[in-house]
This record gives C-alpha cells, structure tokens and sequence, in this order.
C-alpha cells in the first residue's frame, strides 16, 4: 500500500486537489446544466451540432445545427472542426443524450491537459507542492473555470494542446522522435478543433526556425532538432491537415449554401478610432476582471515581463518559448481585435502565459535559490495567492449562472424543463421532421435546441417577426409556430397566424398550428371537418 501511494503520489493529489476544487465551484450543480448564462448563444451551437449527429446517424462529414439556413441546417466552420462534438455525439449513444457529458467531457480533457503540465512542473523542479499550485492557478481564472465544465470547443481544444505540450518536452528530455510526432498529432487534433489552439504549435515551429539558423542553442551541448527533413515534414503535415480540413469546409458550406461560422480575422487596423477606444475601454473594464483579478493579472504580467528583461537567467527554450507564446499572444489580440469587445471566451487561447511565466519563475528559484521553495512563507504566500483567486472565481460564478443576473434574466426559465418541454411537443403530435418557427429569440439555436426540433428563428432576420417574413417561412416548409413571451401574442402581424393553438407549456411557452395558411392546405382543412 505505501509503494502504491509513493509510486502514485503525485496523481492522487492532483485528482483530489481538483476535486476539491470541482466542489467548491459547485460543478457537481452545474454539470447538470443545459446550455445557459452568457453566450448560450455559442453554447447552443455546439450542443445543437452534438445533438444532431447522435439523431442523425453518426456521419462525421454532415455535420448540422437545429438552426435551417439554406442547407437543412448543414454547416460547418472552416477553422473549427466538429471533432469534438462527434466524440460527445458518440458518448451519447453509450449514454444517453444529456448535457452532462458534454460539460464532463470538456473538464476531463481540460484536466488531462493541465494534469501533463503538473508533470511537466513536477520533472523541473523535483517538487510536488509547486507542481499542483501552478497548475491549479489556470482554474482561478473565473474565464477558464467558467468554460471548462462548458460547450465551447476552446477548452477541450486547449486541453489537448496542453497535452501536445507534455510530449514536445518528453522529446526535448530524450530526443526520441515519436514523442515529436505525438506532439505534432496533439497539436493538429487541438487545431482542427480550433484553430486558435495552434499557438503552441506556432511556439514549437518557432523554436525548430531559430534552432534551424543558428541564432540560439536551446540545448546545452546539443542541437534539439536533429532530423530536420522529419521534422519539417511533421510541421507540413499539421499545416496540410487544418488546410485540407478548410477546403472541405468552405466546399460543404457552399454545397448547403450556407455560412456562419467566422471564416475572417476582425484585426484592429479595421476599426475607426473612436470604436477601437470604445472596445478597449469594455476589454479593460468588462472583460479583464473575468481573466484574472486585476492585482493577480498585473502580478502575472509584471513577472513575465521581469523574464523577458533577464535571459540569460533562464533556459533558452522556456526564455524563447515565453518569448514567441508572449508575441502570439500579442499577434492574436490584434487581428481578433473586434472579437474582443462581446467574445471573452477568445481569451482562452491566451490563458496558458501565466502557467508558463510562473513555471519559468519556480525552475528560476530551483536552480539558484532551492531553499526558497520549501520555506514555509513561500508556500504560504503561493497558497494564499491561489485561494484568493479561487474565492474570487467562485463569485463570479455564481453571478453567471444566478436565474436573476443580467446572464441569465433575458431567457424563458420554462426552456429549462428541457426533458418535459420536449415531451410536451411530442404529445402535441409535433413529428422531428416538422419544421417551426420559434420566437422570441434573435440566436440560431437557443430556443431550437431546448424544443429539439429544426427550423427558425428571428436570427433570420435580426429582428421581430412579421408577416412577410412569416409567409416566407411557410413557403418554406414551417409547419409550427412556437412563442416564448406572451407580448408577442398582441403583435398585430402576428394575430393572423394564431387562429390554431394546440396547447401551451406552462402558459409561457405557446404552440401554434399554421399549417392551414399554406396555399392548398385550407382546403384540405375544410375537408377534414366535413368528414
């Protein structure tokens, strides 16, 4: 037994130390939530195109969303594969569709990846206090921890890039040549899946390129790059891999006659003046506080910046991997400028800096000042500093996901009865195949996913329904209409389309038949009740 608990010490802390960490985010509550709080929009998507693959028989390469479009709903991101969703679409099958695992599994692979950076910590510095607490400093991140038991793609994406990481340094430790192309096949998996995740990619070609030219050894007495003709083929591989999958992208999209997914940079050079200082005044106000808590963020900062001033302190290959992570960092925030103002979960992409910048600080107090480590006042200060954030992170996360926040106010609660709403529309005789109109709601999926059933929304149009829109719908092939907010009952380009309610969920979710006002089918009507 104490062999078992030597050999595994350090998985059994991690494992409790996050689960500690689970519990006291309540994620043992949220793992059970459907889509919801801010950009459900975005959650709805990815929840919707899982969905869709599990009822629609698993083909990886048909990928759809609830939301029609042109195409049946056929869409698919040139610069996101739907990798991630097909692995949820698969659990599914084993287990049922439910939220949970969606959220599980992006916090597992979330956990793996920061379980191989610990590793990675624990390797350098022979210390398994430091190589838990830096891990863990990712998760007092409120941005991090409220994603990552969530339904963007970003995390799970980051997760198996963390773990790209892990074997680009079992090849830096011993220079086998599997370990580079594992992290190589990390890496283009991590990309598909977003491609922002290529930032470590970037990091590692980087370093080959400087190796490459002679300006820097990154290894003492040997060069880390050896095989260099294998090496440059396994960087072309990636780079094929996410070119070949955009190809195919843009190729479906067109074929369906769709596209929604963004395809282009938003770069800050393309914003007029007085926009550009309007966004940067939301990022410094709004959305800073959700990366880290501003005390914390500049105390990050300012030690990645003391590195950057000192380099012939540290390694070359952890000083030059700050170096170029640092300028992608820089790189990224620049040309997704305008994504920046409503988007917090770009952010992700970045969020792997602290880990780095702390990692090179501790291995610089190991190697010059190892006494320093095990002094209880470090400890306690790197204790003090994680718990703070945590405390932190945990009321941010409660105000996301209070009913009465301004995150989660704007939808119908009623949505939230998922599995009764849904057997509510059955017992209304309403097949999967019928096609409806759902309303209020200016998102592709949000209402969509909830019912379970395909169709439209006002995203159509960016605005509230009305008659010509709704004939053009029923020339469409709407068979439903469904509203979620009684004011639209009053709308007087609506009152023409409610003469055949069939039922309503909780007198707040409200279903219409408006199959009689299609041309022809009046008749049929009329038929019906004279037989």
């Amino acid at each position: 037994m104490n062999y078992f608990l030597k050999k595994y010490k350090h998985i059994l802390w991690f494992t409790a130390l996050f689960f500690g960490i689970s519990i006291y985010y309540n994620f043992d509550e949220v793992i059970q939530f459907s889509p919801r709080s801010i950009h459900q929009w975005r959650q709805t998507d990815s929840a919707s195109t899982a969905l869709n693959y599990y009822q629609d028989g698993l083909n990886f390469f048909k990928p759809r969303m609830h939301y029609v479009m042109g195409g049946e709903g056929f869409v698919t991101g040139p610069g996101e594969s739907p990798i991630f969703f097909y692995l949820v679409a698969l659990l599914y099958k084993l287990f049922g569709p439910y939220d949970g695992i969606f959220r599980l599994s992006s916090f597992l692979i979330l956990l793996v990846g920061l379980y191989c950076l610990s590793k990675i910590v624990l390797e350098e510095t022979n210390n398994l206090f430091i190589s838990l607490v830096i891990p863990s400093i990712l998760l007092g991140s409120p941005l991090i921890a409220f994603y990552s038991c969530n339904f963007t793609p970003n995390i799970p994406a980051q997760g198996i890039a963390m773990t790209g990481i892990w074997f680009f340094y079992l090849f830096y430790k011993e220079n086998r040549l599997s370990f580079f192309y594992l992290s190589m096949f990390f890496c283009a998996i991590a990309g598909l899946i977003k491609i922002s995740a290529l930032m470590s990619f970037l990091v590692i070609m980087g370093l080959w390129i400087i190796e490459l030219f002679n300006i820097k050894k990154l290894k003492k007495g040997e060069k880390l790059f050896k095989k260099n003709l294998k090496i440059g083929f396994a960087f072309l591989s990636v780079i094929a891999i996410i070119f070949c999958w955009k190809i195919y992208a843009d190729q479906y999209n067109e074929l369906h006659q769709t596209k929604y997914f963004l395809s282009k940079i938003r770069p800050i050079w393309s914003v007029e003046n007085t926009v550009r200082e309007l966004i940067w005044g939301k990022i410094m106000a709004k959305q800073l506080p959700y990366f880290y808590h501003p005390i914390s963020f500049w105390i990050i900062m300012g030690a990645g910046v003391l590195i950057l001033l000192t380099p012939r302190k540290h390694s070359p290959i952890l000083y030059w991997s700050l170096l170029f992570f640092m300028l992608g960092s820089i790189g990224f925030f620049l040309i997704m400028f305008k994504q920046f103002e409503l988007h917090d979960y770009y952010a992700i992409e970045l969020m792997l800096l602290p880990f780095i910048i702390l990692s090179i600080f501790v291995i610089y107090l190991k190697k010059n000042f190892p006494f320093i480590l095990k002094k209880w006042w470090f400890q306690a200060f790197f204790v003090s500093f994680v718990f703070s954030n945590f405390y932190n992170t945990k009321s941010h996360l409660y105000l996301r996901y209070d009913p009465s926040s301004i995150f989660m106010s704007h939808f119908n609660p009623s949505f939230y009865k998922k599995d009764d709403l849904q057997l509510f529309i059955q017992n209304l005789g309403i097949e999967p195949t019928d096609k409806v109109i759902s309303a209020p709601d200016l998102s592709p999926n949000n209402t969509l996913y909830y019912l379970n059933l395909r169709g439209w929304t006002e995203y159509f149009m960016g605005g509230p329904l009305n008659a010509l829109v709704m004939h053009f719908f029923l020339a469409s092939g709407a068979n439903y209409l469904i509203i979620n907010d009684a004011a639209y009952l009053e709308l007087e380009d609506l009152k023409p389309f409610l003469d055949y309610p069939i039922g309503n969920f909780e007198n707040s979710i409200f279903v219409f038949d408006i199959r009689p006002y299609k041309l022809g089918e009046i008749e049929i009507k009329r038929e019906e009740r004279e037989k």
